[in-house]
């Protein structure tokens, strides 16, 4: 051909083309195993990793869990001990409050012995008053006392102090209003009336009459002179005497006048007696026998001694004065507040 000419290439040999595909599959075959090699070296590593970690955390939780059992272990213990502590707390709690009940108690007991021993000695005071006003007859002293009780009284924060409180000022109150007979100055009287019994004239006595009308004198007696004078001076000394030897007196009680200088001296001492009975009376408020003394007393003066004589007329006047005297008026007795401490048990037998 002209120009060129086109030779076709030589066609390659059958059997080399051939060996060149086997070639080729092993070597996509080995670079498969190589692969698959190089996937399974990589999960044994991962595998390996992943027990290895897996190991690590079996581990750490074994720790754990044997430390959380040591935990509640511990827990377990401080629990049993800290319910042991709570039983010793609450023993101890419970004896605390027995021994606080018994101190309390103990405080009560002392309080009440020491009220028991103030009320006891207000008592005693008030009753000691109580029996010197019966005996004296004067209300002071015991007002005085009442008051001075009264004020110690107010002090204490006590119910039953302020119960007796109460009690002493209703006494006070009553005592205060009340009129009682003034006992020493009737005894003084009839210490007086006893003065005079001595010197009192009986009725019989041989003595004359005292308080018998005298003559009335002559009015011209001082005036006159000379031997008229002489005469009626003379003239009255012997009427005078005259009218001293009769002597007219009136008797109720003829019996009076049989009676001896010795039974006059024994009515005297008797009627002492009678005065002196009647002050024991007196002193230890008897009014039965005080009335009875002095009823005896005055009939005696009235019908055995001389009611002219000026003396009589006096003890007469003075026993009088003693008889009104009332001894049934006793304010002093019935206390409320010697009532009110009997009733608690402190009161004075």
């Amino acid at each position: 051909m002209s120009g060129g000419s086109y030779v076709p290439a030589p066609a390659p040999p059958a059997g080399a083309g051939g060996r060149r595909g086997g070639g080729a599959l092993w070597l996509a075959v080995l670079g498969l195993l190589v692969l698959v090699g190089l996937v399974a070296w990589w999960l044994n590593q991962r595998l390996y990793a992943t027990q290895a970690e897996i190991a690590q955390r079996l581990q750490q939780a074994q720790t754990h869990s044997i430390e959380a059992r040591t935990i509640a272990t511990q827990n377990v213990q401080a629990t049993r001990e800290l319910a042991a502590k709570i039983a010793v707390l609450q023993s101890r709690e419970q004896d605390l409050a027995a021994q606080r009940a018994a101190l309390q108690q103990l405080v009560q007991d002392l309080a009440k012995t020491r009220d028991d021993a103030f009320l006891g000695q207000t008592a005693e005071l008030i009753s000691l008053a109580q029996q010197q006003a019966e005996l004296t007859g004067t209300l002071q002293p015991l007002i005085a006392t009442l008051q001075s009780s009264l004020q110690r009284l107010q002090r204490v924060d006590s119910p039953r102090a302020a119960l007796v409180a109460h009690a002493v000022r209703a006494d006070l109150a009553r005592l205060k209003a009340a009129v009682v007979p003034d006992v020493p100055v009737a005894a003084q009287r009839l210490d007086q009336l006893a003065a005079m019994i001595d010197r009192l004239q009986a009725l019989g006595s041989a003595a004359p009459m005292q308080g018998a009308s005298a003559p009335a004198p002559v009015a011209s007696q001082a005036a006159a002179g000379g031997w008229r004078g002489w005469l009626q001076r003379v003239g009255a000394d012997a009427w005078r005497q005259a009218r001293g030897l009769v002597s007219i007196t009136r008797v109720d009680h003829p019996d009076a006048l049989l009676a001896s200088p010795t039974q006059h001296e024994f009515l005297r001492a008797n009627l002492k007696l009678r005065v002196l009975n009647a002050r024991l009376d007196l002193l230890s408020r008897n009014a039965v026998g005080f009335k009875s003394d002095m009823q005896d007393i005055q009939r005696v003066l009235q019908t055995q001694f001389n009611q002219r004589q000026p003396r009589t007329q006096m003890a007469r006047a003075l026993a009088a004065q003693i008889a009104q005297v009332d001894l049934t008026a006793q304010p002093a007795a019935n206390l409320q507040s010697l009532l009110v401490l009997a009733n608690i048990g402190l009161g004075s037998d």
